[in-house]
């Protein structure tokens, strides 16, 4: 019995090892007009993110993702972009993420992050 448990703890801890984390977790603050440059990474999961799709709310907000061109598979570079440009109102300013990784099986991603936009 205990070596069916073995199995079992080391399938368990590596589908954990697999979880998609982003960073920084959590954005700070922006003011009104100032330039804003925040890097984000997106690593984890069982592969580079192949898929990604955003929003900005809202979308006259003065910031844009900006991604990083790569050669080969897809034209960008998905794992690493930037959240740049001046805030144009004071408020909240929501970016919600979504993706998915290579070899995958069903492993997606949701992620919304929140700037305080301060005058």
């Amino acid at each position: 019995m205990s070596k069916y448990c073995a199995v079992f703890v080391f399938l368990f801890l590596t589908g954990c090892g697999n979880q998609i984390v982003f960073e920084p977790n959590k954005l700070p603050e922006a003011f009104v007009g100032q330039e804003y440059y925040v890097p984000i990474t997106i690593s984890g999961g069982t592969g580079p993110v192949v898929d990604l799709s955003y929003e900005i709310h809202p979308s006259n907000s003065g910031l844009k993702l900006v991604f990083v061109e790569k050669k080969y598979y897809t034209k960008h570079i998905y794992n690493n972009f930037t959240i740049q440009g001046k805030p144009e109102a004071q408020g909240v300013i929501t970016i919600s993420i979504k993706g998915g990784v290579v070899a995958s099986a069903g492993q997606d991603f949701k992620r919304k992050y929140e700037i305080n936009v301060l005058k």
